[in-house]
């Protein structure tokens, strides 16, 4: 048995860690889900490890078997005042929540000084950390670094099933590249074209970035932009600025940024923000997230949105031209960007596409394992496409059930038959889903879920006023697959819900509460052999309502990550305005005053 350990490092944001056993993915968790800080920025995956052994206890695996631990970032790739920035920086944040010394501090980064910055040992520290946690003998196994991008590239490419592929990871920076075409070819990977962020070519950053400038965070900024673009139209002043800095195609490259508008300063530092300023500057982006949309707001949104889309299908294009590959795999932060996934399914570019669940951050300890297992250990990967993304924590009944009992909630237990639950939504209710082991990636698949009924318009605040969400944030569905075509034009099959697709009119008509205004929605397919219990709630919905649709958005309340543990879903059940919570097999209601 062999066995790998991936986690991030060094501890920016979207920490993770994951376990491949035997070539098969068995299970991956992300910090934020544990610490209840959206994104875990500048957090050690240390609960997530913890997790990640507690899971592998369950398969009799010991920690001290572990045979690599995979991180998903090459230090040695940086420049060596990077090197001792991201030394530093890993350091201070390693005080706090691993209780590090001030001697053990300063030992460390005399270490540094001599031995060119040893993240190696730091990464033991966290392992010895979560270990201790765990109660868990460290395992002495090689701690391996894989690059950022190519631990981005493994995740699409060994989970899509396709033997070759061109692989395109698109993301802020990751050492110092920022986007790169790969063509993966039975395990090996090549690269094709690597365009820099250092060098002020960040698709990513630019996007994230002008986020910033409508009032929105730096790491929610690029989700909540898709939503928002829908709202806007061209407007030929700020389209004529993206022009003068977007070059489509650049000169013998699918994309590229002219930074002479903004001083030719190619300085990572400060080239994204000028940018920013130059497409924004004398519009009138002053705006609360939470009030009216503004038309310069939405129509800024729009040029950013409708920009990032031309950009990801002309690297796609130009991908295809020049790998020859009839196969697309996806991944990278801008590969959660569904929108522009969705123009590249209807371009038919490409016989098939697949986009890892957790493209971002959170998915390169997943590729970063994959890597060391395969070109590292000498083992080879189970080659099969990802089924399902329910790779994080389960949680025991016993300890659900002693939570219900507790709680005086009015709580009948009903087990799997979830036709009450369905009764509830089709009579308009709004209920919360709890069920066995949580997602990976950002969208709730039907363990960690909101669902509600798409029949009526008015769901769509009902549900975004409960998540305490602005009002204009589209809702996504899930739907049997079979139904797809009453539902979707052109539509396929797609089960982690990161690529959107246009309505039909008669879904329209029929589930408007899962319609954006532009006529798109993100959906999720659902069948049997998916998640049965999801399965058979959306057709016990059917039965009721003679669809086949649910309106399904994410378990959580504005600004906090999916709920993880069964007290996690008890809180924000208490706190939100549901009706109903189905909690593994309780079907849960509010006690009357």
């Amino acid at each position: 048995m062999t066995t790998v350990i991936g986690l991030t490092f060094p501890f920016v944001h979207d920490s993770a860690a994951c376990a491949i056993v035997d070539g098969r993915l068995v299970f991956s968790a992300e910090e934020e889900r544990f610490t209840r800080h959206k994104h875990a920025p500048n957090e050690a995956p240390i609960n997530a490890l913890v997790a990640t052994l507690k899971h592998l206890e369950s398969l009799r695996i010991k920690g001290g078997d572990v045979d690599a631990f995979a991180i998903n970032y090459d230090p040695r790739l940086l420049s060596g005042g990077m090197r001792r920035d991201y030394y530093i920086f890993s350091l201070s944040k390693m005080l706090g929540p691993m209780d590090y010394d001030y001697g053990s501090l300063l030992r460390s980064l005399a270490g540094g000084a001599i031995h060119g910055f040893d993240f190696p040992r730091l990464v033991r520290d966290i392992i010895r950390h979560a270990y201790a946690k765990a109660g868990h003998s460290l395992s002495n196994a090689r701690i391996i670094p894989v690059a950022h991008h190519l631990a981005h590239a493994a995740s699409a490419y060994y989970f899509s099933g396709f033997q070759s592929a061109a692989v395109l990871t698109v993301d802020g920076i990751g050492e110092t590249d920022a986007t790169v075409v790969w063509r993966v070819k039975n395990g090996e990977f090549e690269r094709v074209l690597t365009l820099s962020g250092n060098q002020g070519q960040s698709m990513g950053f630019v996007y994230e970035t002008a986020s910033t400038m409508l009032g929105f965070g730096d790491l929610e900024g690029p989700g909540k932009v898709m939503g928002l673009a829908p709202y806007g139209g061209f407007d030929q002043e700020i389209d004529s600025r993206f022009k003068s800095i977007v070059k489509l195609p650049g000169k013998e490259l699918p994309y590229s940024f002219d930074l002479r508008a903004v001083g030719g300063t190619r300085n990572p530092r400060v080239v994204y923000r000028a940018i920013a300023n130059y497409l924004a500057a004398g519009l009138d982006l002053n705006w609360k997230p939470r009030s009216q949309v503004t038309k310069p707001v939405a129509d800024f949104a729009w040029a950013l949105q409708n920009v990032t889309e031309r950009m990801v299908e002309s690297i796609a294009r130009w991908a295809k031209e020049e790998t020859g590959e009839s196969n697309l795999g996806l991944a990278g932060g801008v590969a959660l960007n569904a929108k522009a996934n969705m123009r590249l399914h209807y371009s038919r570019m490409f016989n098939e596409i697949f986009i890892f669940p957790n493209a971002n951050d959170a998915g390169t300890p997943v590729g970063a394992a994959a890597y060391v297992y395969e070109h590292v250990l000498g083992q080879k990967m189970r080659h099969g496409k990802l089924e399902d993304a329910y790779l994080g924590p389960g949680y025991d009944q016993d300890v659900i059930d002693e939570l219900v009992k507790n709680g005086k909630w009015t709580a009948e237990r009903i087990g799997d038959d979830v036709g009450s639950v369905s009764d509830l939504v089709a009579n308009g209710a709004v209920v919360a889903w709890y069920e066995n082991r949580s997602e990976i990636g950002p969208r709730a698949l039907g363990d960690r879920s909101i669902v509600a009924s798409p029949v009526k318009q008015e769901t769509w605040k009902a549900v975004n006023d409960i998540k305490g969400r602005e009002f204009w944030r589209p809702l996504a569905p899930s739907l049997i697959a079979s139904d797809l075509p009453v539902y979707f034009q052109d539509g396929v099959v797609h089960k982690f819900m990161i690529l959107m697709l246009m309505m039909t009119e008669e879904g329209k008509r029929r589930a408007p509460a899962v319609c954006h205004v532009d006529g798109t929605a993100r959906p999720q397919t659902v069948s049997e052999s998916d998640n049965a219990l999801w399965f058979r709630m959306i057709s016990s919905f059917k039965e009721r309502t003679g669809e086949g649709i649910v309106v399904n958005t994410s378990f959580n309340l504005a600004g906090e990550p999916l709920v993880e543990t069964p007290r996690d879903a008890l809180r924000s059940f208490a706190l939100g305005g549901f009706d109903a919570m189905y909690l593994q097999g309780w079907l849960i209601k509010k006690r009357a005053a």
